[in-house]
């Protein structure tokens, strides 16, 4: 990606996260990324279009969701940066934009695809993995990784807002997230048969 278009999204994403996605202008994001406004206009007609591509850049990468429970588990648990965005920033961005998608409208628009990929990845790997014998799930798979999502933001935005431990809400988060999902023992044959 150039240099400077992500440097673009990267403005993007922080400034949504600080200030709102309303309060966002390009003019915000030029300043924080440090460019003039002719070099956001290179790369990008109007806000829509760089919001647009800031949820996409910072969108779930299917080639990075585990295939195995464990993994994907301390993956869903883990707190830390992520796309050199500190948790704070990417928890408050995520905040910021699901509240303007509950308005129908472009925001909406734009949220709503992603939104449902993110899902549909998510089943996906939990369907595979339970037709592999390694989970159970006790839901669907997408009412499991609905679940999943949720308490996985909402724990973040909870224990950022009281100001607990980063360690500590990746604990609740893998406990809850063990409650959705039963692993298979692996049956080893019976030594006094």
């Amino acid at each position: 990606m150039n240099a400077q278009r992500e440097r673009i999204l990267r403005a993007t994403i922080r400034c949504i996260g600080e200030l709102g996605l309303e309060k966002t202008s390009i003019a915000t994001i030029r300043s924080k990324a440090d460019l003039s406004t002719g070099a956001i206009y290179k790369h990008f007609g109007s806000k829509d279009e760089i919001v647009t591509a800031a949820l996409q850049f910072a969108a779930m990468d299917p080639a990075e969701v585990p295939h195995r429970w464990s993994p994907l588990r301390d993956d869903l648990a883990t707190l830390e940066e992520q796309r050199g965005f500190d948790v704070t920033t990417i928890a408050r961005a995520n905040l910021e934009l699901l509240a303007s998608g509950l308005r129908p409208g472009p925001m909406r628009d734009l949220l709503k695809p992603q939104m449902e990929q993110a899902l549909v990845l998510l089943a996906e790997r939990l369907s595979a993995m339970e037709k592999s014998g390694e989970i159970r799930l006790k839901m669907s798979a997408l009412r499991t990784a609905t679940c999943m999502i949720a308490l996985t933001d909402g724990q973040t935005w909870l224990g950022l807002a009281i100001e607990r431990e980063l360690k500590d809400i990746s604990a609740d988060i893998a406990a809850g997230l063990e409650c959705l999902v039963e692993p298979v023992r692996p049956t080893s044959p019976d030594i006094f048969e």
